[in-house]
Formats: C-alpha cells, sequence, structure tokens
C-alpha cells in the first residue's frame, strides 16, 4: 500500500528529470531534488494483541480515488495475537473531515497475524482546493468494544488539481505519469456542453464518433478528422481558449508535482497550457467514443487520437497550445511533426518520451476522478 504499490502499473525511473519536467511546457524548467521519505510506520502492544500501523503520508486525489480499482490500500494494519484462543478485532479508520468511516470485522487465530488494509471513502465535493493538513484517525478494538489501539496520524491532502508524476522512494523514482487519465473527465456537464456546441460546427449537426461505416481508410479519417476540427473550431470561437501556464504546485519533498486544471476549469477560464490542453481534447474526444492518447515528452504535452477505431497505425496528433492562435489545419500539421520527432529519435521506444491510450489506462483501472 505504500509508494512501491504503484509499480503495477508505472515502471521505476532511475532519474527525476524524464518525468519532473513532463509537461511543464518549457525547455527549462528546474528539476528538483527532494530528499527521500517513508510512509509512516508505528506499532502498538496490548495484552496479547499487537498492532503494526503504516499509513501513506499524503492524499492526492488523482490517484487516491482509482486505488480501490488497483487493489492499493491507504492504511494498513498487521495485527498478530500471541494468545491460545481466537480473538475479534474490529478495524476502523476516517481521514478526519475528508472520508467516510471504514470498518473492518474480522477474527485473529491464536498465533496467527493477519494484515487488513484500508482506504476510507474520500468525498470529492470536499478535496480541497489548496494543500491542506489533516489527520487520519485509526481504532483497533476487541469484540467487547476494549480498545487495543487507537492514533490519529497527521496527513496531507494535496489540491484537487494537482498532478505528481513520480515519487521517491529510497533512491528510486516510481513513475506515476499513468495517473494523468484521471484528469481526463468526459462526463462533466462542461464537456457535455462543449460536444453540444462543436455539433453546430458539423454539417449536419452531430458528433457521431466512430460511424463511418464501411469507409475506406481515407474515408475514415476524413470523418473522424471533421470531428476533432469541431472541437478545435468550438473551443477557438465559443471558449477563446487561450495558452496560459500555471505549473505551480505545493507537495511533499519526495514528489514531483505540477498543477492541471481539470477540463471543467479550462472551459470555464478559457485558459490552457500544454497538458490541460491535452486532457481538455482527450476528454471531449472520449466523449464521443474516439479513442485518445496522450503524449508526454520531457518538456511538453500533447493530444492524439485514432481516426479509424483500434487501428495505432492511424492515430493522429494535434498541437493543443495553437488552439488560440492557428487554424486546425496548423495545430495537426504541428502535433503530426512533432510525434514524428520523438519517434524518429527513439524517445518514444526508450520510455523517455509516454505515448499513453486513455483506453488502455481505464482497462487498468484508472477512472475519471469527475
Amino acid at each position: 500500500m505504500n509508494n512501491s504499490s504503484y509499480i503495477k502499473i508505472a515502471r521505476i525511473v532511475t532519474g527525476a528529470a524524464v518525468i519532473i519536467l513532463a509537461a511543464s511546457c518549457a525547455t527549462n524548467a528546474p528539476a528538483q531534488k527532494p530528499q527521500p521519505t517513508a510512509p509512516v510506520s508505528q506499532s502498538t502492544e496490548n495484552t496479547d494483541i499487537t498492532v503494526h500501523t503504516t499509513t501513506m503520508k499524503s492524499i492526492t486525489a488523482a490517484f487516491y480515488l482509482q486505488m480501490p480499482n488497483l487493489d492499493i490500500t491507504f492504511i494498513d494494519f498487521e495485527i498478530t495475537n500471541n494468545g491460545s484462543s481466537n480473538v475479534k478485532v474490529v478495524v476502523e479508520s476516517e481521514i478526519q473531515g475528508y472520508s467516510e468511516k471504514a470498518v473492518n470485522t474480522i477474527e485473529v487465530g491464536a498465533h496467527k497475524t493477519v494484515t487488513i488494509g484500508q482506504t476510507p471513502a474520500l468525498k470529492p465535493k470536499l478535496i480541497p482546493a489548496e494543500i491542506t493538513n489533516t489527520m487520519i484517525y485509526y481504532k483497533v478494538a476487541n469484540g467487547s468494544g476494549v480498545v487495543i489501539d487507537e492514533q490519529t496520524i497527521p496527513v496531507k491532502i494535496y489540491a484537487k488539481d494537482t498532478m505528481i508524476w513520480a515519487t521517491l522512494e529510497g533512491d528510486e523514482w516510481t513513475d506515476t505519469s499513468v495517473f494523468i487519465a484521471a484528469f481526463v473527465t468526459p462526463h462533466v456537464t462542461e464537456i457535455n456542453d462543449l460536444v453540444r456546441k462543436a455539433a453546430e460546427y458539423q454539417s449536419d449537426k452531430s458528433m457521431q464518433g466512430y460511424q463511418c461505416g464501411e469507409c475506406t481508410n481515407a474515408g475514415w479519417e476524413e470523418y473522424t478528422q471533421e470531428q476533432v476540427k469541431a472541437i478545435y473550431e468550438a473551443l477557438q470561437n465559443d471558449y477563446k481558449i487561450t495558452y496560459i501556464s500555471s505549473p505551480i504546485a505545493y507537495s511533499n519533498s519526495s514528489d514531483a508535482p505540477q498543477r492541471v486544471r481539470l477540463p471543467a476549469e479550462s472551459l470555464r477560464t478559457g485558459s490552457a497550457n500544454c497538458i490541460d490542453g491535452a486532457v481538455l481534447y482527450a476528454a471531449a474526444l472520449e466523449n464521443i467514443g474516439i479513442h485518445p492518447y496522450i503524449l508526454i515528452t520531457p518538456s511538453h504535452a500533447f493530444v492524439g487520437y485514432e481516426t479509424k477505431p483500434d487501428e495505432p497505425s492511424s492515430i493522429r496528433f494535434l498541437e493543443t497550445t495553437l488552439t488560440g492562435s492557428a487554424s486546425f489545419e496548423d495545430a495537426t500539421d504541428m502535433g503530426n511533426e512533432e510525434f514524428q520527432e520523438e519517434n524518429k529519435n527513439g524517445d518514444i521506444k526508450s520510455g523517455k518520451t509516454k505515448l499513453y491510450s486513455i483506453e488502455s489506462l481505464r482497462e487498468s483501472g484508472i477512472h475519471p476522478m469527475q
């Protein structure tokens, strides 16, 4: 349940620069040099029962809301029964002011050890707008209600729009960039409204996703590109999307953070940097059933999409930062050129540049955070 659990779906990287600079939209962003930290761990003994707890030190909404899907727990209780008879134990935990209470009742056999993991359900509407300090409260009691262990432990909750690109554990970095898919929120009201406005730029006033039928490859490309262009023009004309950089986020010293606007915020404010634009376009495309991709280099990010479903060779790219200043054709030309450069220089193959299929990340268990 500690940071190493993310390795289930994210590979270890030995250098911070790849992820710390990811999607900063600037080639000269400074690398951070945080110091290692460890999850909070402590033990308590009470008569025949020994309780050892380990908990994460911080909550990032984009990650935390995925944890039940990924079998990752926020706090673990290792309970040992040193006695000669079975014992009923009740375990509960709660992130004070921000979660529901998690409760488990178990029976621990004589001379046995069991581990209980809990992830108290976060209340999404209470996720703060800035990094906030709170406490996780837990209690372990026997079946008669006698308290064996009861503690509160300090915990940080990151702002809702904080993305952690990597986290340091010991002397190794865990790449957590896959969780960018959590920021792709296709079903929020604001995205529905965007798609409705985009339909007005289509001759048939509709957005149909992949319904080209028996189209040739060229027909598929034209059909899909027309819909992507409609989204582009709606963002350009109706929302007046403008490039504005706002990457600063606050975090623990062992994390590499960045502020990433959720699509609803980008639409409300009419502003987006490169990663904001990538998740915004990806959300709109996913909303209508087109398969989006996000490409993340050490200094930039942009969106891709399959023009023909389940045909990776049909992927085309769009430079989202041009939305406020150039034509759709110019934006796609630049996006495709940027992809070709990343492919040619070997950075995609080496993993230095990440190309993520949102559909594949959904299948792995990473769902929209809204």
